[in-house]
């Protein structure tokens, strides 16, 4: 008897859902497949219908959210680089905020990070303008990429503390001008 597609894929959501629950506590290789199933309400043999091991599901899990990303940015950038791009990546933290800081995060995955920026290279670089192979635009991408994410993600994990507008301006000014600008502001402040 053939399984239905929407059951196939509800079994497969569990699985993944198990998964992240777990993940989310702790570091993969601490993750059983026993414990996961348990969780989750299923025998072994289903996991295997599905996943070749733990691994298999985090790459799974991360391939889908890599593809969404990408997805938000080139849409992003359809109407040129403007001030909705910062906004739209705060949107997406918006959205899947949990999974990419803990994907970002100390138990998450080391080379997640390295896979985002890989797949938003070329539409930022297309964007800018800016020749793939040269050494110079190599270093401004991964200032500029690794900024937007260590900042977007900090925002998130103190449980979005200033309002998005506030952190897309704050990023944006550093972005453009520096952050000498933001600490005189905010050091000014202080004072009063």
């Amino acid at each position: 008897m053939k399984k239905q597609p929407e059951l196939t894929a509800q079994t497969k959501e569990n699985l993944i859902q198990a998964f992240w629950s777990l993940y989310r506590q702790k570091k993969i290789e601490h993750i059983t497949i026993h414990e996961l199933t348990t969780k989750a309400g299923y025998h072994r043999s289903t996991f295997y219908e599905y996943f070749v091991d733990v691994y298999d599901v985090l790459d799974q899990l991360e391939d889908s959210l890599l593809e969404y990303m990408k997805e938000q940015v080139v849409s992003a950038l359809e109407g040129g680089l403007n001030d909705d791009f910062i906004q739209k990546l705060a949107d997406v933290y918006e959205s899947k905020g949990d999974y990419l800081s803990t994907l970002l995060g100390e138990n998450g995955d080391p080379d997640f990070a390295q896979k985002l920026k890989t797949i938003m290279r070329p539409a930022l670089f297309a964007e800018f303008g800016l020749p793939e192979n040269d050494i110079h635009t190599a270093y401004i991408f991964e200032f500029g990429m690794s900024a937007i994410l260590g900042m977007v993600t900090h925002w998130y994990r103190r449980k979005k503390d200033i309002p998005s507008k506030d952190m897309v301006r704050l990023l944006r000014s550093m972005l453009l001008r520096g952050i000498g600008p933001e600490i005189r502001e905010y050091s000014r402040r202080s004072l009063r």
